[in-house]
């Protein structure tokens, strides 16, 4: 007989816990596995953007101690092809955190897992999967925890296990890869001698034979990278600290630098890769089991943990009965973020072989990239679920809804952030509006007094926001709003 669940997800990573979270939170029944005995140390995805660090808080986790263990990511300077430099700051004007997080990856993981067990739920680690088959009303995956198998049944798989999925493979879903020939990345966390970056300050070199990559992290080590020409492709040792440090002098042009109590040296092939769908069945992949990027952006983890952000609300929703159209936004919002930050990436890579980019065309995309780094810019106008009946200024259905102070129907004060940590839908109407009557599971509240902000909304209108902090619908407080709640969620 084969044990049951609402919802497996595989691997427990960033991606696979904020899944997980996001169903345990609204109460569904859920297991999540790790092939791996322990979770794995290393900084890894070090940076966590803005928009990362307001889901978070969203999904209940301790931000504050986060942002106390990292680092204020406070600025960039690219080195252009010798003296010339161009700075760039990271602050966003308007977000809840105005500076992204420099922090290990090993500290986001806790931090989830902790998160998840406060929600009654443990990894189960050293389990591997190995199979599945699925019908209309369930998947069957065969799991082995040291040579012992498990059938277990779950209404729903999502795999979270990186770029090779077990899931993925089993399910046939087609995986274009674009690789960077001739390249390898190599990386290590040390102690920097002999370099310019005081704290929360990032340097990036361009040179003629490649791209370096300085920044802080916490504790007073610096992320070494070098994207250079690789001599020996079969070569697939970790770097010794010494093969690193003459790849940095060299991108930087400094010949005094020395590094010292190095971390987590690396090597990698750089390569782009995404599924052409992220679901079959009821079978979804998120993170690096739908898309993987190169390294080099510092997009690929937070990406992930917006793809289950964006997943583990509809899930919930689909798990308790909402039609199984829901799921098929996932892909619709998801999938062209996705296209569009490897269409980004590709442009942006230089590793030192072929023709280096013009400085010119550097800074211009320097500037043109600047506030999509930190995913707030990132909307789903043209998605599924939007939709717009207003023509006014302001926020428009599919944007992200930033933290404004409101006023609950029974006159107590709140906000946008308490509400949306219950986990449900919010109805937001004008200051002088009487909030919305009568729609099931949507907490109402109006906006308060001088908090129009970017809002600009008049007497009548609503917005309806959804789970994720995103605008669903924008119009006024009549059967609209009904009529679109019913066919998101059902009758």
């Amino acid at each position: 007989m084969a044990t049951a669940t609402g919802v497996l997800v595989v691997g427990a990573g960033p991606v696979g816990l904020t899944t997980a979270v996001e169903l345990a939170r609204r109460g569904v029944d859920c297991r999540i596995v790790d092939r791996r005995p322990q979770p794995r140390e290393g900084t890894r995805g070090c940076t966590v953007w803005q928009r990362t660090l307001e889901t978070f808080e969203l999904m209940g986790l301790d931000v504050a101690d986060l942002r106390r263990r990292g680092v204020g990511y406070e600025r960039r300077v690219y080195h252009l092809f010798g003296p010339e430099e161009l700075a760039v700051g990271l602050a966003e004007v308007g977000g809840r955190y105005p500076v992204p997080l420099l922090i290990g990856q090993q500290e986001t993981e806790r931090a989830l897992t902790r998160r998840l067990r406060e929600l009654g739920v443990e990894v189960e680690r050293g389990v591997r999967a190995m199979g599945l088959g699925q019908d209309a009303d369930g998947v069957t995956v065969l799991l082995d925890r040291d040579g012992v198998r498990e059938r277990a049944r779950a209404g729903w798989v999502v795999s979270a296990e990186g770029s090779h999925s077990v899931v993925r493979q089993e399910l046939g879903i087609g995986w274009r890869t674009t690789p960077f020939p001739g390249t390898q990345l190599v990386q290590v966390d040390a102690v920097a001698h002999g370099l310019p970056g005081g704290p929360g300050e990032a340097h990036l070199y361009l040179a003629g034979d490649g791209f370096l990559g300085n920044l802080p992290l916490p504790g007073g080590r610096r992320r070494l990278f070098a994207a250079v020409a690789d001599p020996d492709p079969g070569r697939r040792e970790d770097p010794a600290v010494e093969e690193v440090e003459s790849y940095v002098r060299k991108l930087s042009g400094s010949a005094r630098v020395r590094l010292d109590a190095p971390l987590h040296n690396w090597r990698v092939r750089l390569h782009n890769s995404v599924a052409e769908d992220f679901r079959r069945g009821r079978c979804l992949l998120v993170g690096d089991a739908a898309r993987t990027v190169m390294p080099v952006t510092a997009q690929g983890m937070n990406t992930g943990i917006q793809d289950a952000f964006n997943l583990g609300w509809k899930l919930a929703a689909v798990h308790r009965g909402a039609p199984d159209a829901l799921l098929d936004t996932y892909a619709a919002e998801r999938m062209p973020v996705a296209h569009d930050l490897i269409r980004r990436t590709e442009r942006s890579f230089w590793g030192g072989v072929g023709t280096p980019p013009a400085a010119e065309a550097v800074r211009a995309g320097v500037r043109k990239q600047q506030r999509a780094r930190g995913a707030q810019a990132v909307d789903y106008r043209t998605g599924p679920l939007s939709e717009q009946e207003s023509d006014r200024p302001g926020l428009q259905a599919g944007d992200r809804a930033p933290q404004v102070a409101l006023v609950r129907a029974d006159g107590r004060a709140t906000t946008l952030y308490d509400e949306l940590r219950e986990g449900g839908w919010v109805a937001v109407t004008a200051d002088r509006a009487a909030p919305l009557d009568a729609l099931p599971g949507v907490r109402r509240a109006r906006l308060a007094a001088g908090e129009a902000g970017g809002y600009a909304l008049e007497t009548g209108e609503t917005l309806l926001i959804r789970p994720d902090g995103h605008l669903g619908r924008r119009g006024h407080a009549d059967e609209g709003a009904r009529r679109y709640l019913e066919r998101v969620l059902g009758g």
